[in-house]
């Protein structure tokens, strides 16, 4: 989960989401103020009311619902793109530097020693080079997987910060046009619609941030699976070509 303070968007969200629950409580302390002032004799204005209100805290309920998918599991973006860049930093680079110091140009021993032994390192170290390579790019892979998933994930938050923020404005407009018994009613109704356009918002952005950390996970098990084969296929040297003292000789 992430923690107060490591990225605003999510801490911006989180308190517009927090406004909107006072605001509404706020609208509803207010609606109950106005009808407690219309005698009985105007029953008829009462029903209305009660009508609306019952239906806008049923969708009151569908919105901290939906609010629960993203309010008490937030991810964490910055932490994403921290573990994305060791990737780099301390696995793909320093690989890369180990491939670059044992490639053959860089070794004496087909320089200082002929043989067999000799013939085995020149067979042997290019297809090694070329797994630390393979390895190399796996981390950049699993890099650019990690700081894809942390762009996704800031994305939903931006988005949800949109929906949130349009939802605060039209909850503090209700309170406002909710002072009098005839304008309760249809302040109520369109806080309803747009509540129920903001669900529906928040649903459509959390079933595009489901499908990009399924593609990621789906991505990061083809990752894995190339791990798995390179550790089986690591060409190994062939020892019992450099274990006599005949295998080495020295270049004159």
């Amino acid at each position: 989960m992430t923690a107060a303070g490591v990225n605003p968007v999510i801490d911006q969200s989180m308190e517009k989401l927090r406004e909107i629950e006072d605001k509404i409580r706020e609208l509803f302390d207010q609606v109950n103020s106005v009808m407690s002032w219309v005698p009985g004799v105007l029953s008829d204005l009462i029903e209305p009311i009660r009508r609306v209100m019952n239906e806008l805290n049923q969708k009151v309920t569908e919105l901290w619902d939906a609010s629960k998918r993203f309010a008490t599991d937030r991810g964490d973006p910055a932490k994403l793109r921290q573990v994305a860049a060791e990737w780099s930093e301390r696995i793909g680079n320093s690989i890369g530097e180990i491939a670059g110091s044992v490639s053959l140009d860089k070794l004496q021993t087909n320089i200082e020693w002929s043989g067999k032994a000799a013939e085995t390192y020149k067979a042997t170290v290019p297809a090694q080079v070329a797994g630390l390579n393979s390895l190399k790019d796996l981390g950049l892979q699993i890099r650019n997987s990690l700081v894809n998933l942390a762009n996704g994930l800031e994305s939903f938050w931006i988005q949800i910060y949109g929906t949130l923020a349009g939802l605060a404005i039209a909850t503090a407009a209700a309170v406002v046009s909710a002072i009098s018994v005839v304008g309760i009613p249809a302040a109520v109704v369109i806080l309803i619609g747009v509540i129920g356009a903001g669900i529906a918002s928040i649903f459509t952005t959390i079933s595009a941030v489901d499908s990009l950390t399924n593609s990621i996970g789906v991505e990061q098990a083809a990752i894995l699976d190339k791990v798995t084969a390179l550790g089986n296929t690591w060409p190994r040297t062939n020892t019992e070509s450099m274990s006599h003292s005949t295998d080495w000789k020295r270049q004159s």
